[in-house]
């Protein structure tokens, strides 16, 4: 649940969320979990959690991090990070930073929060239900950049955004670029805000491309992946081969974490299949069949359990578990190893057949048996 608690004028957007983990233990160990969606001022936000801690405190400690989904408006916020002790509130531990969330630094928060040893402790309050409790504070500072610059000449249309802003924005512009709006403007004529989904940012960046008076931001990988469902649902097409061309000329970088590179790009394919972009879901396929096998299995499923029966155990990823069936087929003919080739078919000369191997196969593949010393096949046929 979120709270934004930001007023007019210059004060700044605060806004708090709770995230409830349940199941912890049930989560893997290299796993990466996020939190539902919040906004607060023109981003939108989410928390994520390593299980089993990220990089130097892997497998010490768990490890936190608040992660900004419109990092190409580079917001500078301030924010607190707790993890909520359920037995006694005062034992809750907090992280406080003040940062600038941007393309090449889009997250921050605490690698090594708590010792996975001391969270798992009996009684210790931290698990309770099998589940933990984190919360985040977030006050990000409003800037005149944020705001939409309309020229002097006065809108005459609203947009209702779910955190409850209204977005100023021109009704001719909107129907000239989406089919969608043509409709829902003759729908809602004269009758109030138009309810539409997505964030502040989202929709501040949709309205700068179709106004040359709006200042655009610069684009990331991360918020072409904010912006192509909500570009995608309200129907602009030359916004959407904007951000498909986007992605295309990033292919190379379209992993913001190295070293699980085959594991984004299996998250970029689940939201290509959902928005039906035949494109983005070809170019995702295709930087998977040019990755290794081994690369391919961590794409697809992660180690589960834990101690010694953990590398004896796999868990499918949350995202293919979210692919259809003919394209989870399709992945999956990918990381299949090879067939075994059949071996190539030999000459078999008559009168030396008594050493000559005879190939056949069987349910189980190809299989040779090489003929009894001494045995005759037609031995009165000259060869």
């Amino acid at each position: 649940m979120a709270a934004d608690t930001g007023g007019d004028g210059g004060a700044p957007w605060s806004t708090s969320y709770t995230w409830r983990v349940e199941d912890f233990s049930k989560q893997t160990e290299d796993e990466t979990i996020w939190s539902n969606s919040f906004e607060a001022g023109v981003c939108t936000w989410k928390l994520r959690v390593y299980p089993g801690g990220w990089s130097a405190a892997k497998g010490t400690h768990l490890s936190v991090f608040l992660e900004a989904q419109d990092a190409m408006w580079a917001p500078s916020a301030e924010f607190k990070l707790t993890l909520v002790n359920q037995a006694d509130a005062s034992k809750s531990s907090s992280h406080d930073a003040t940062s600038t969330f941007k393309a090449d630094a889009f997250a921050d928060g605490r690698p090594k929060f708590i010792e996975l040893s001391a969270l798992r402790g009996a009684g210790a309050g931290w698990l309770v239900n099998d589940a933990l409790l984190l919360t985040v504070e977030v006050t990000v500072k409003r800037e005149d950049r944020f705001q939409l610059d309309t020229g002097g000449v006065p809108c005459d249309v609203t947009l209702k955004l779910p955190c409850g802003a209204e977005v100023p924005a021109y009704s001719q512009l909107l129907r000239l670029a989406s089919p969608f709006f043509r409709g829902a403007l003759e729908d809602v004529k004269g009758s109030g805000p138009i309810p539409v989904d997505g964030s502040l940012g989202t929709w501040a960046y949709i309205l700068s491309c179709l106004c040359p008076l709006h200042d655009q931001p610069e684009l990331t990988l991360l918020s072409v992946y904010t912006l192509l469902p909500v570009v995608h649902k309200y129907d602009f097409p030359r916004l959407l081969t904007r951000l498909v061309a986007f992605i295309k000329g990033k292919s190379t970088a379209l992993s913001h974490d190295p070293a699980s590179s085959a594991a984004y790009i299996v998250r970029w394919l689940a939201l290509a299949e959902r928005l039906q972009l035949d494109e983005l879901r070809e170019l995702c396929l295709g930087k998977l069949r040019g990755m290794t096998r081994e690369q391919l299995q961590s794409a697809i499923t992660v180690q589960a359990g834990s101690g010694a029966d953990r590398l004896k155990k796999q868990a499918v990823r949350k995202d293919v578990r979210e692919l259809s069936h003919e394209l989870l087929v399709e992945l999956l003919s990918i990381t299949a190893p090879a067939p075994a080739p059949a071996p190539a078919p030999v000459p078999v000369c008559f009168k030396c057949a008594a050493t000559a191997p005879v190939f056949g196969s069987s349910a189980f593949g190809n299989f040779a048996v090489a003929p009894a010393q001494g045995a005759a096949f037609g031995g009165g046929f000259g060869g």
